[in-house]
C-alpha cells in the first residue's frame, strides 16, 4: 500500500502540468500508478488505494490461512476494469511517441522481464502485466502468465530499474522511492521461511532469500550514479517512513501518505517548470 505515496507525486506532476517524458519505467505497484498517470486519470490511483484496496474482499487474511491468497489480484482487476477503467485512447496516444516498461520476474529463471507496452498492447495484455507485476510471493501464491511464461513481481529482480533505463539512453531520470532514501533492508526470518515455501521454486526462493541484498546494491549504485557527470538523477521520497505498510487497511494513514507525495511531487515539478 506504500504505493500510495507515488499516486500522490504523480497527480502532483499532472497538476503542474509535468509530462514531458520519453520512457517511463513501472515496478509492482508502481506500474499500476503509471498507468493512470500516462493516461492523465488525476485521482484514479488514490481511488483505488482508499476504496478498492481496504476491501476486505480484496485482503483477507483468513484466507491465506486457508491456502488461499492474501491479495485477490483477480478480484481487484475485474474490479478495477469495471469500476475505474483506464482511458484507452488517451493511455494509447501517450504512448505513441513514448514508452512503457513494465518490469516482471520470470519464475523459472529468477531473471527480469521488461515487458514493452505501446499503443498496439491490448487491455487484455495490459491487465494481465499488471497483475504479475503486482504478484509479490508473500501475497499471491501462483505464478501470473504473461506470453505464456510464468511471472511475478518484478522488484523481486529489478526493484528500481534505473540501470535499465540508462541503458536504454535515459540520461535526466526521476526515480520515486516509497522508502527513505537512506533506508536499507534486512535479512528477515519471515523471509526466509517465505523461501522455504518456495523450494519447489528454486529461481524464486534464491530471490526471496536475497531480495534485501538486491535491494541494498541497487539503492547504494544511486550514491555513484549521481555523482556523474552524464547522467542526472532525482529522487522523490518520503524523509521517514510512510504510515502505510504493505497490507494497511486504515484509510486515514493511506490518504496522509498520499498528500504527503502529493506535497513533495509538487515542489519538485514547480523547481523543474522554473528550471526550464
Amino acid at each position: 500500500m506504500r504505493g500510495v505515496f507515488t499516486a500522490g507525486v504523480l497527480d502532483a506532476f499532472l497538476d503542474k502540468r509535468l509530462k514531458d517524458f520519453d520512457h517511463y519505467y513501472g515496478v509492482s505497484a508502481g506500474a499500476l500508478n503509471l498507468s493512470s498517470y500516462i493516461a492523465g486519470q488525476r485521482g484514479r490511483s488514490q481511488s483505488l488505494y482508499t476504496n478498492l484496496c481496504i476491501d476486505p474482499r480484496f485482503i483477507s487474511i483468513s484466507r491465506h490461512l486457508k491456502g488461499g491468497n492474501l491479495f485477490d489480484l483477480d478480484w481487484f482487476f475485474e474490479k478495477l476494469n469495471m469500476q475505474y477503467s483506464l482511458d484507452e485512447r488517451r493511455f494509447k496516444e501517450q504512448l505513441t511517441e513514448r514508452t512503457f516498461t513494465i518490469v516482471t520476474t520470470n519464475t523459472d529463471t529468477g531473471t527480469p522481464c521488461y515487458q514493452a507496452i505501446n499503443s498496439e498492447t491490448t487491455k487484455k495484455a495490459l491487465t494481465q502485466t499488471l497483475k504479475a507485476t503486482s504478484a509479490l510471493p508473500m501475497i499471491y501464491r501462483d505464478p501470473i502468465m504473461v506470453n505464456d511464461t510464468p511471472m511475478m513481481d518484478g522488484s523481486l529482480s529489478d526493484p528500481m530499474p534505473v540501470l535499465k533505463a540508462i541503458e536504454d539512453g535515459c540520461t535526466d531520470i526521476i526515480l520515486v522511492r516509497t522508502r527513505p532514501i537512506n533506508a536499507r533492508k534486512k535479512s528477515s526470518p519471515s523471509n526466509r521461511m517465505l523461501a522455504w515455501q518456495y523450494r519447489r521454486q528454486p529461481a524464486i526462493a534464491a530471490l526471496i532469500r536475497q531480495q534485501y541484498a538486491l535491494y541494498n546494491e541497487s539503492a547504494n549504485q544511486f550514491e555513484s550514479l549521481e555523482l556523474s557527470d552524464n547522467i542526472t538523477l532525482t529522487q522523490v521520497a518520503p524523509e521517514q517512513p510512510l504510515s502505510s505498510t504493505r497490507s494497511t487497511r486504515n484509510r486515514a494513514r493511506l490518504v496522509a501518505d498520499y498528500h504527503l507525495g502529493y506535497s513533495q511531487g509538487f515542489a519538485l515539478a514547480r523547481k523543474l517548470k522554473s528550471i526550464a
